[in-house]
Formats: structure tokens, sequence, C-alpha cells
């Protein structure tokens, strides 16, 4: 039965022969007959409620929403107690995204007709449109109680998804429940491919990547010009270790979507992780980004109002997304808290949504902090210039929520990447990089777009998180082999990787493999990483395979650790510096670029150059000799954080002296400049 249909029955005997005639007008699709109709009606009797209702549909009908609001709602002022008079009230409320009255609208029809399925579901919809999202997932699963459907199993888990959003706490439950609706709802949806998406989005947000990664490339094969499968699918084979799949599928994206260049910098981000990727070959695709994605904003001629006085306090501003609990903030936090004011005033550009306790004592050490996470580029910029910022400093690069297309517009008069990403930026408007002589050896500078600002001795110190155990003892004294351990993303992991540790593990008989890694929980890929480990000739009882653990729970890992085994070409960052903090000396293959030589500078500042492998072979043979000898190894492993605590990478203030050191450096540079 139609609406008009059901309220035709409704009116029953007592409608006048002129209703019923107008209602089959409407019905027909004849509005402007019908129209004259309820008006003659009116003429009758002007406090004709259905009549008054009936315009105000049609004034709907035809898209003048505020007048069917106030014709419906004359209607209800007459007649307040018929159901689908409050129901297209709020349609019409809806339609003036009006949401959080509209709600009420359908809530006052439900509550006059318990059964009214549409108000439910249109009351759902309104819920959610007001921001109320708790209360619309509630709607939609009293919608599936009522009226058990396919579409009502993929609307409940619309809402969920976007409920995920609002509530970081009860995410995880959200896109659980998600997932099991869609997985047996997806098909029979009105729209199957975009419920597979929601389904493949929600597995992804829970881990199962291999999952997830394949009802993204089911998608692809029905929909190949897909942007958003394939850049999802990429950021699935990413988390999994499979980064020539991930670029791939970010190329594609890109190439879809051109509009959206976060994908190509996802490219440049993987490239880092690919062994087969030439230094040159990567630092052409950033300038090839450069050109691409920032070239368009960089100014055509730009002049700074900045007081060129050369030995003021200058105003330094650091830009970064990872002012909380993540490896970035663990090496800036210390080196903020000790920079010197009468040297520098510091400000805090935060791009991120979300505070943590890191984050309110960042906030507390800055001199001024800004919340940008809300704000465009252009925006940025203009507050930048307003807070008239000498050097802006990216901690960033090309890694994800980053504000780069705000230093392509050059809103300070120099501008300097440092940590957060080991590559260049390829942009123009980057005047330089920070550095040290041992992540970069002469030679590199051909890598870069910017000049390379080498500090002394480190790029960065460390400040090791509260929950860091003491030192352990040697667990090969008690296991009676030695344990070689890697806690790197899987991405790092690459086969040529694999086939050199292989040969670390022929190398010490009876010695172990420890890997941890939260792409390890996923049970495919698990088995997935474990043939390729296999193919390279490393048994299974000699592999020991961990997946995640909550943060404060990851350092305890490295008692069970007795050498720590580095990746190439992407080694350890974060993960060094905790090794070596909890004892466990790291061998490192050192390469020509910054992201293949942070472990190299670790040791070197140490004092451990004999760690540093030139090849393969001497990687091995460290490695070998290492667990040969287990008094040298107890012995290092007990006086490690000693002589790291007496080293540069935990000197807070020596390291601040010379980060203001070079930043006076570069800011008389420009002072002497013309302009």
């Amino acid at each position: 039965m139609s609406l008009l249909q059901s309220l035709k029955a409704w009116f029953g005997g007592s409608a006048a022969a002129k209703l019923d005639a107008a209602i089959r007008l409407h019905e027909s699709g004849d509005l402007e007959g019908a129209e004259q109709a309820y008006r003659a009606i009116l003429r009758a009797d002007a406090r004709h409620a259905d009549a008054i209702h009936l315009l105000g549909l049609i004034a709907h009908q035809r898209g003048d929403h505020a007048g069917a609001v106030k014709q419906i709602g004359a209607a209800i002022a007459l007649k307040a107690d018929v159901a689908h008079f409050h129901f297209n009230l709020g349609n019409a409320l809806a339609a003036l995204e009006r949401p959080a009255e509209a709600a009420d609208s359908f809530q006052r029809a439900l509550e006059l007709d318990p059964a009214h399925a549409a108000a439910r579901v249109n009351r759902a919809g309104a819920l959610a449109q007001a921001g109320r999202h708790p209360a619309a997932a509630a709607e939609f699963r009293r919608v599936l109680d009522l009226q058990p459907s396919a579409d009502a199993q993929n609307a409940l888990a619309s809402a969920l998804l976007v409920l995920a959003d609002h509530d970081p706490a009860g995410a995880a439950s959200h896109y659980d429940e998600a997932a099991d609706l869609l997985e047996h709802a997806w098909q029979g949806a009105s729209d199957p491919m975009a419920a597979r998406l929601a389904l493949a989005f929600s597995l992804q947000q829970r881990g199962r990547f291999t999952d997830a990664a394949g009802h993204y490339e089911a998608v692809l094969r029905l929909q190949p010009d897909n942007p958003k499968a394939h850049n999802n699918v990429a950021n699935c084979y990413n988390q999994l270790g499979r980064s020539a799949e991930a670029i791939q599928h970010f190329r594609a994206t890109y190439r879809l979507a051109p509009a959206f260049p976060e994908a190509l910098a996802s490219v440049l981000a993987c490239l880092n992780y690919d062994p087969d990727c030439t230094p040159g070959q990567s630092a052409d695709e950033h300038r090839h980004w450069a050109e691409l994605v920032a070239a368009p904003r960089y100014p055509r001629s730009v002049r700074f109002a900045n007081n060129r006085d050369p030995d003021r306090i200058l105003r330094v501003g650091y830009v970064s997304p990872d002012f909380r609990r993540h490896p970035v903030s663990a090496i800036f936090t210390p080196v903020l808290a000790a920079h010197d004011p009468a040297q520098v005033e510091t400000f805090c550009y935060y791009n991120f949504a979300s505070e943590d306790v890191i984050t309110l004592r960042i906030k507390s050490l800055a001199r001024q902090w800004r919340a940008i996470s809300s704000i465009d580029d252009d925006a940025l910029c203009e507050q930048i210039r307003a807070d008239r910022i000498d050097i802006l400093v990216d901690l960033a690069g090309h890694t994800t929520f980053n504000r780069l297309l705000a230093f392509a517009a050059k809103p300070a008069p120099v501008q300097v990447s440092w940590l957060g990403y080991f590559n260049t930026t390829g942009m123009a408007s980057m005047d330089y990089f920070l550095s040290d002589p041992w992540s970069s050896p002469p030679g590199q500078e051909r890598y870069f777009i910017e000049r390379l600002l080498r500090l002394p001795h480190t790029r960065f110190c460390y400040e090791p998180a509260e929950y860091v155990p003491a030192v352990s003892p040697l667990p090969a004294m008690t296991n009676g082999h030695v344990t070689f351990g890697s806690l790197h993303n899987l991405s790092k992991l690459n086969e040529k990787v694999l086939a050199l540790w292989s040969s670390v593990l022929r190398a010490v008989p009876d010695s172990r493999l420890l890997v941890k890694t939260a792409a390890l929980d996923d049970a495919a890929n698990r088995e997935r990483f474990g043939g390729i480990c296999g193919k390279h000739g490393i048994a299974p009882e000699r592999l020991l395979l961990q997946g995640f653990s909550p943060i404060d729970q990851v350092p305890a890992t490295y008692a069970g650790i007795d050498i720590g085994l580095d990746p190439f070409p992407f080694c350890g960052g974060m993960t060094s510096l905790d090794a070596l903090w909890l004892g466990v000396p790291v061998v490192t293959l050192a390469g020509e670029t910054i992201a293949s030589r942070q472990s190299a500078s670790m040791l070197m500042n140490l004092g451990l150059p004999e760690l540093i492998a030139a090849d393969a072979a001497a990687y091995v043979d460290i490695a070998a000799k290492l667990a040969g000898d287990l008094p040298r190894l107890a012995e290092l492993r007990a006086g490690l954080r000693p002589r790291f605590a007496a080293s540069p990478l935990a000197d807070y203030a020596g390291f601040a002296r010379s980060l203001e050191a070079a930043y006076r450096q570069i800011w008389r540079t420009w002072v002497a400049s013309p302009g």
C-alpha cells in the first residue's frame, strides 16, 4: 500500500468525496491538480488538517521544504495524534538539514505508531546526521530486530563504522560487530560492492589484513578503477610487509585520483623499504613527487618581515602529528625540554586530533602551542607568518598526517627537515636536512634537494619511556642457545634480509631467531612469512614468531634476546635505540642512505664500530663471533646502558646546544642573503 493509499484508508468513510478525488490526483503524480483540489477543500473548511498536511507533502515533493515544515506544522497544531504527520514533518526537517528536530519528529511518530518501520529507519539516520552516533546505532539495532534483512544489517554496520570513528575506546568492538554483520549481509545489500568495501575496511581496522585484502582485490576484479579499493588494499599490503604490492596499488590510486596526493607520498615511504630501489632512483621519485604535488604551491616571490638581527632570540616552529606516544616524541621531547630560552622561543604545531599524556608534557614544555589538525594549509601558513617564525622544522616528512604542502608555500624564512623521515622531501622550498657525520658520510648530498646540515655527533638523542625495565641477564646463559631478535616492522624484513639472517643461523648452530611484530597476528600472513623463512633455509623449529603486545610490555621481549639483527636497506630506529638501552647489541649493515645508517650512527656514538658491517660476509662474521663468546656478550650487555647514558645519545643538553648552534648558523646565512 502506498503512502497516500494508507492516508486514504485512515480517512475511511468520514473522508469527503472531494478529498478522495484529490488523493487520487496526488497518487497519479498530478501535483498541480491535487493542490487545487486540496485548496478547494480548505476554502470550505480552513481547519481541515488532512488537506493542510497533504499540501505540506506536495511542498516537500517539490523541494520547498521550508514551506512543507510550515504547512505540516499547522496540520499538527490542529491534529497532533497522527503519526504520519510527524513522519512527514521529520522528512522535511531532514531535507532542511535540521537532523536533531527531524529525529524528534520521527520519535513522536513512533510514540503514536510503534510499528512505523520507516519512521524508525529515518530516525536512526537523523540521529547519525545529528552526531548522536550511539543512539543511531541503537535505533538501527531495533530496526534489525523488528525487520531482519540484509538492508537492515548493512545499515547497522554503516552506523557502527561511523560510531567507531567517534568512540575510540569502543572502536574495536564496533568494527568486530560491523564485520560480523557484513560477512553475512554484503551480498544482499542494495549496493553489494559498497557493502563489501565496508566489510574489508572493518576487517582492516581489526588487523585482519589478509582477509581485508582478499575482499578489496575481489572488488577490484569487478571495479578495476576504484581508487578507494586500490588505496586501502595498498595499506593492507604495507601492514603485511608486502611493499612491492603496496607500491603497485598506491601508484594506481594516484593515477585514478590525482586529487589524492597522499597516495603518491605513500609510494615514496614504501620505496625506503625496497632493497632493489637505488638511492638515486629514490631521490628521483621524491623530486618527481615535488614537481607534481608541491611545486604548484611554491610562491613566485616571497619576502619576510622578520627582524634580521643575527643574534636575537630565534622563533623556532616544530610541526608534527606525533606529539603523543610515538618514536618521534621519545627523541624530540628531551630536546624541547633542554632548549635554552635565551636562544630559541619554541612553537609546537600539532597535527593530530587526539592527545595523550605525552602530548600534555610536550604542551607544557613548548613556549607556544598550536593545534592545527582542523585547519587547512593556507590557514596554517597564515598562522606561521602571524607567529613570525624564523626557522620552521618539519618532523614528519612523507609520513601520515604530514603538512609538507604548507612547507611548500614557504611560510618561514628558513625551513628544515628533521626526524620522522629518513630521505629528502624533494621540495625546493625545504632549505636544510638535519643529519650527522655517521648518518650522512661525504657524497650523500647528491640524494638530497636540501642542504645537509650535519650536527657534530648524532642527529637525535633518546629518552627511554617510563615503563622500560632494567637490563636483564643474558638469556643464552640459561637457555643454552643464542637467540637473535628483531622487533621491526615486517616491511623491513624483505627476502634479502631473511636470506642473510639464514646465513647467520647456519653460522651459529642451535641458535634461534625471534621475530615480533603486530603483522604476525594475521594468521595467514604469519603462515606466509614462515613459508618465506623456510624457503631461505630457516627451519620452523628455529623460528620464534610473536605478534602484538601493548606498548608498555614490548621492552620485556628483549629479556629473551641476546643479539639484535638489523634489517636493510631500512634499518632500525627506535627498535635499535630500545635494544641498545636494554643491553642488546645490534649488528647492522651500513648502506648509502640515512635509512640504512641509523643504527651505524648509534653504534659510532657508543664507541662500538666493530658491530657495523660493510658487507654481508662481515655481517655474518660479526654476529657469529658475538654469539661464540658468551662471557664477552654478557659483559657487553651489562655495560651497554652505562655506556649509552654517558654517550651523546643521552646528552640532551649537549644535543640542544649543538642544535641551537646549527639554527644560529643557518639563521645568519639567511640574514646575510639578499632580499
